[in-house]
């Protein structure tokens, strides 16, 4: 193949030197074979473009530091015939809510709090100063540092252990708050914690019912999801909350107030708050016959899905997290 384009291109280079005499005369640089073929080779050979700098392509989006949301837990412990809840923050602060009816070093509050590596808990609420609520805060002020305690000033006046804890509370140096109707409790920026009822203005009773209707009531808000607490309010005061703050009472989780009592947790307060999942707080075996069939019944006419500590043991709900889309859960957490 070679000495045939050698042969081609001679014969070009002697038609260019004996041209036709009405051709002007042109001075061609006579063509070698070697130079001749080299040439041919740079028209045919294919030249690669200049390689171009890659740049990468713009980001759809900025970029952004943005740290992952902590959820809001709460526990719903199962402490026998009483009350207690135990929620952690997302900014890594605890609230206790009511300690349950024990204070021995191996009641379910104290298994509970080693179990989860409690040293120190910042906001404790006594909901009202009734025993199966307040007897376990015993064992929490004696063993546990408290940053700031949350009371009623109603006085039981059938009981006098009610007052010695809140001696004892105030010789420790704890900060003590009294917090009223339309307050806003300051536990964390992410977190709206507003209390609905409470009894601020000193008072003394030995009714129950005075006493229940004295409860701390308090709606715990973050993200997309609610947790209303309520203590042990009776109807009364419900029906008095429903006129007052109406769909402001509305939460994806109910704490039941009186441990299913018959007389709490009424239809128009359901209607109310609409909840998703109700917690009853009760002891097996109770002798009061808690939770009634009348408010299973409200309760399971409302809609919600109820869990018992007695039957479920104690219980966890989660709210939020690192997604802003993720919605409340109920999670069994142990028997």
């Amino acid at each position: 193949m070679r000495p045939a384009i050698n042969a081609l291109l001679k014969a070009a280079a002697a038609a260019f030197l004996v041209c036709p005499p009405f051709f002007s005369p042109v001075l061609v640089t006579p063509l070698y074979a070697g130079a001749a073929l080299d040439s041919l080779n740079e028209i045919i050979t294919p030249v690669e473009p200049p390689a171009v700098p890659a740049v990468a392509p713009p980001s759809a989006y900025p970029a952004a530091s943005v740290s992952a949301a902590r959820a809001l837990n709460v526990y719903f412990i199962s402490v026998g015939q009483g009350d207690c809840e135990y929620i952690e923050l997302p900014n890594g602060k605890n609230v206790l809510i009511d300690g349950g009816p024990s204070d021995s070093a191996d009641s379910p509050l104290a298994e509970f709090l080693a179990r989860h590596n409690v040293t120190k808990i910042d906001y404790v609420v006594l909901s009202h100063p009734h025993s199966d609520h307040y007897k376990g805060l015993r064992y929490v002020f004696n063993n546990f540092t408290v940053g700031n305690f949350y009371d009623t000033r109603m006085d039981n006046a059938g009981s006098a252990t009610d007052n010695a804890l809140r001696d004892q509370i105030r010789d420790l140096g704890v900060n003590v708050t009294y917090p009223a109707p339309g307050d806003t409790l300051d536990w964390d920026s992410n977190v709206q914690a507003k209390v609905f009822n409470s009894c601020p203005a000193s008072t003394q009773s030995s009714s129950g019912r005075d006493i229940n209707n004295c409860s701390i009531v308090i709606k715990v808000a973050y993200q997309h999801s609610s947790v209303l607490f309520t203590g042990d309010m009776e109807n009364e005061v419900e029906s008095a909350l429903v006129s007052t703050y109406g769909s402001e009472l509305q939460a994806d989780v109910l704490k039941v107030g009186h441990h299913g009592s018959k007389y709490s947790t009424s239809e128009a307060f359901l209607a109310a708050v609409k909840p998703h999942d109700a917690y009853i707080s009760v002891g097996a075996g109770n002798n009061y016959g808690f939770p009634t069939f009348a408010c299973l019944s409200r309760l399971q006419a409302a809609g919600a899905t109820v869990y018992r500590t007695d039957t479920d043991g104690t219980q966890k709900y989660s709210s939020g997290g690192a997604s802003p889309s993720l919605t409340g859960q109920a999670l069994a957490f142990m028997r």
